[in-house]
């Protein structure tokens, strides 16, 4: 099973879309390494994960839009919101 994965891995890599997808992690782990992202990680951990569980619930059963739901839901609580605004500044969207 090993070699199994490390053959998928090594295929995925040498892939476009595998490195494209390196390329994005390793954007991602950059910005986490700041201290915004610490700080991101930070809010995630406390107040923040429950706005994104709740606007998740919401959106689960909205009957469309259900990303638009997701954010309308998340934007809409002072967690949500600050937590959003983090994950902004610290990816640069």
């Amino acid at each position: 099973m090993p070699g199994e994965i490390e053959n998928a891995a090594r295929s995925m890599m040498s892939s476009p879309q595998g490195l494209k997808i390196i390329k994005g992690l390793d954007k991602y782990n950059a910005a986490m390494n700041t201290e915004g992202g610490r700080q991101l990680i930070a809010m995630m951990a406390d107040r923040g994960g429950d706005a994104l569980k709740n606007a998740a619930q919401f959106a689960m059963n909205a009957p469309k839009d259900p990303g638009r739901a997701l954010l309308q839901n998340l934007l809409s609580s002072k967690d949500g919101a600050a937590l959003a605004a983090k994950a902004i500044e610290v990816m640069g969207v």
